[in-house]
């Protein structure tokens, strides 16, 4: 197909809606529909006030590759009898394109704010009518209507032997719209830290020899196994077959046929834990920037995902750009007098993570000097340094080079200004003495990144994960200086840019940012856990690769936000639910309201941690035991590692709703035991609803208060006390 066609693709079709209203001049919309040849159904999304654009795929078995002709009704009218002038006429004509997967968008303009319609497409083949599912859809209120707005907070849904019970739970809900944060899809088939599939919920890839291989499923090498090698997406054609899978699912179709959809990716669209066009799968062992696979990911997101490109700052992918200006998803919504939107985009833009996995444990990060000057005191907590290229240590260099390969580290690493307790305690677990003295007051100072919890060289342990405050903090800082703060600058400049200002000039009652990873931090303090091992007896980040693994911008960020009234933040990612009021450090009158949303299927977050304290083996057992009582740990009293956090629940599915009004905001979690997840609809032990449980919160208009229902009364979150009052 040539590149001329393509790029007619790439444009979203758009239909002007016109004035009249062709009443009883529907076809019979009780008509069965033709789901073999509308195999995704239909979708709708990004809706205004007077546009919403509308999505089907279209698949004829007998002529796979071909382009096929497809008519677009769109009424006022669930029978579809009173349709909307499209074009001119009742019904709209459209070329579905092999080429774009048998996708179409259509972007109708000319709509009534506040309105619901209803649409189906119709595949035109040698004198047949095959039909789409009827959907339904709604325009956004009018901006100076004042009408209240109600819609869901939706993220991270994996397939793999996992069901949409959460969907099926909000398909039965009054919504206005449904905000997805991202990972609408994995990447990866069978990955075993978190995948499970079944016989009845798996995802297979019709060209496997396309995808990356990252290693063996459970069981790989042993005898008799015939296990599968885990799989990622790499091709174009494999990320489609995501999608294909995931919206062939009933319940997932059922939400999309009846409410829009304003969605954003996160980094499972792409790639775990990603920053531009790079992955992190082999943590530094290799570089993963690729280009091809990060557009051949866009595509895909963007022929199924009904996001409208018409309104900057979203720019269609553009098939002659560069990476990352190629493509623009951050965007607003108002919606009435009450609620403007304002999604980010925390991936396509950032830095890779501030500390490289490959960085080398025994390595000096900061001297005694630098951090004098850099943080305006010489921390404690600096180790004896010694530079192993240096005349007095060719014996100690020799020893730890001979050690190097079985002890997991590159040999090239050996140089430079090392950790003398690295040192020594690497040559004592390889069965040598200790060769230095430590107390020696000749040595250096300084931090290194073991103190960093940095147990290996490519890991994620002590970069993206688990990651020593203190230490990092003074990382952090480094970094900071160094790079103007473009480190941790997760927005890049001009998206940044777009983002306070929309929010400082936005007129509305609420502002909502959809957020896709953790804005408030999760920190747990050990300082006197006896229990725990002694390296781990400080205050620990979770977490490095959300916003705690950002600290210095994050504190900028909120501080020039502390002037927007009612500034509310969604949040997903995480699979765990938390609702509290971060605030830019030492200054409370920073503080918004967060709520974090859990997963529709992925593994909790407690799971999670789980499942990474049992694959690496340099954590210390007791690391386990602690692993159970983080829920304990993140909102204990004592410590006050968080004193801006309210509530959490760390192993449960579900969902969020919000509904936005004049005098406050409500937000309702709905949860559903994890446990579930993975059992079928039949089998479930009771009706769904009577599984579901639901916790309310709001803030009041002017307040930066988060207060909770129990009961009949209202408390507010205090944060002196770390309780509701």
């Amino acid at each position: 197909m040539s590149r001329l066609v393509r790029r007619e693709f790439l444009r979203t079709l758009v239909v002007l809606a016109g004035p009249r209203l062709l009443a009883g001049c529907g076809d019979d919309a009780s008509a069965p529909p033709s789901v073999e040849y509308f195999p995704q159904s239909v979708a709708s999304g990004d809706p205004r006030a007077t546009t919403v654009v509308l999505w089907t795929r279209v698949f004829d078995p007998a002529r796979p590759s071909s382009d096929l002709t497809l008519e677009l009704v769109v009424a006022t009218d669930a029978a579809l009898k009173d349709l909307v002038e499209l074009a001119g006429g009742g019904a709209y004509p459209i070329v579905a394109q092999a080429a774009a997967d048998g996708c179409v968008k259509v972007r109708v303009e000319g709509l009534t704010p506040s309105t619901t319609y209803y649409y189906r497409f119709t595949l035109v083949q040698d004198g047949e009518r095959y039909t789409s599912r009827t959907g339904r859809t709604r325009t956004a209120p009018d901006p100076e209507a004042d009408t209240p707005v109600s819609f869901a907070v939706v993220s991270c849904q994996d397939f793999g032997g996992k069901y949409f019970h959460a969907y099926r739970h909000l398909a039965e809900l009054e919504l206005d719209f449904v905000v997805h944060l991202g990972d609408y899809i994995y990447e990866t088939i069978d990955d075993p830290s978190f995948q499970s599939s079944s016989p009845e919920r798996g995802v297979k890839f019709s060209a496997p020899g396309e995808a990356l291989v990252l290693g063996a499923s459970s069981g790989f090498g042993a005898p008799g196994s015939n296990a599968e090698p885990v799989l990622a997406a790499r091709s174009l054609g494999n990320y489609r077959d995501l999608y294909r899978t995931y919206r062939a699912d009933p319940d997932l179709q059922r939400v999309h046929e009846r409410f829009p959809i304003v969605a954003l990716p996160d980094d499972h669209e792409f790639s775990n834990d990603c920053y531009g066009a790079s992955g992190t799968y082999t943590n530094d062992r290799e570089s993963e920037e690729d280009f091809a696979r990060r557009r051949a990911a866009d595509q895909a997101w963007f022929e199924y995902m009904p996001v409208d490109y018409a309104a900057p700052p979203t720019s269609a992918l553009d098939e002659s750009g560069t990476f990352p200006d190629d493509f623009r998803v951050y965007r607003s919504f108002v919606f009435g007098r009450h609620l403007e939107l304002v999604l980010s985009d925390l991936r396509r833009y950032r830095p890779d993570h501030l500390v490289p996995e490959s960085a080398f444990p025994g390595a000096v990060f900061m001297t005694d000097s630098e951090a004098e000057t850099l943080l305006g005191a010489v921390p404690d907590d600096l180790i004896a340094t010694v530079d192993i290229d240096g005349e007095d240590a060719p014996e100690v260099r020799a020893a730890l080079l001979a050690v190097a390969d079985a002890s997991g580290f590159t040999p090239d690493a050996i140089t430079g200004v090392l950790s003398v307790p690295w040192i020594n305690q690497t040559l004592v677990a390889a069965g040598q003495a200790a060769p230095l003295d430590e107390t020696d007051g000749g040595y250096g100072r300084g931090y290194a990144f073991h103190q960093l919890l940095k147990t290996a060289q490519f890991s994620a342990q002590g970069s993206r994960y688990l990651v020593a405050e203190r230490a990092f903090r003074a990382y952090a800082q480094k970094r900071s200086a160094e790079t103007d703060g473009a480190s941790e600058r997760l927005m890049g400049e001009e998206q940044r840019a777009w983002f306070t200002s929309t929010l400082a000039a936005s007129t509305r009652t609420w502002k909502v940012w959809g957020n896709e990873y953790g804005l408030m931090p999760r920190a747990i303090d050990l300082s006197g856990a006896t229990v725990a091992p002694p390296e781990f007896r400080q205050r620990l980040l979770l977490t490095a690769e959300d916003w705690d693994g950002a600290p210095n911008e994050r504190n900028a960020l909120l501080s020039e936000l502390a002037a927007v009234e009612n500034l509310v933040v969604v949040t997903g990612d995480l699979h765990a639910f938390f609702a509290g009021t971060p605030y830019a450090e030492n200054d409370v009158n920073t503080r918004v309201i967060e709520l974090i949303a859990g997963s529709i299927t992925s593994a909790t977050w407690l799971a999670s941690i789980r499942e990474v304290i049992a694959e690496d083996p340099s954590l210390p057992p007791e690391v386990a035991f602690l692993a159970e009582l983080v829920g304990v740990l993140l909102t204990d009293r004592d410590t006050r590692a968080n004193p801006h956090l309210g509530w959490l629940d760390l192993e449960s599915n579900g969902y969020a709703v919000l509904n936005a009004g004049p005098d406050e905001l409500g937000m309702t979690t709905y949860t559903l035991p994890a446990t579930l997840v993975t059992t079928p609809p039949h089998a479930l032990p009771a009706p769904l609803d009577t599984l579901v449980s639901a916790t309310q919160f709001r803030v009041r208009k002017s307040s930066r208060e988060l207060e909770q229902r129990f009961g009949d009364a209202w408390k507010r979150w205090d944060r002196d006390q770390m309780s509701w009052v």
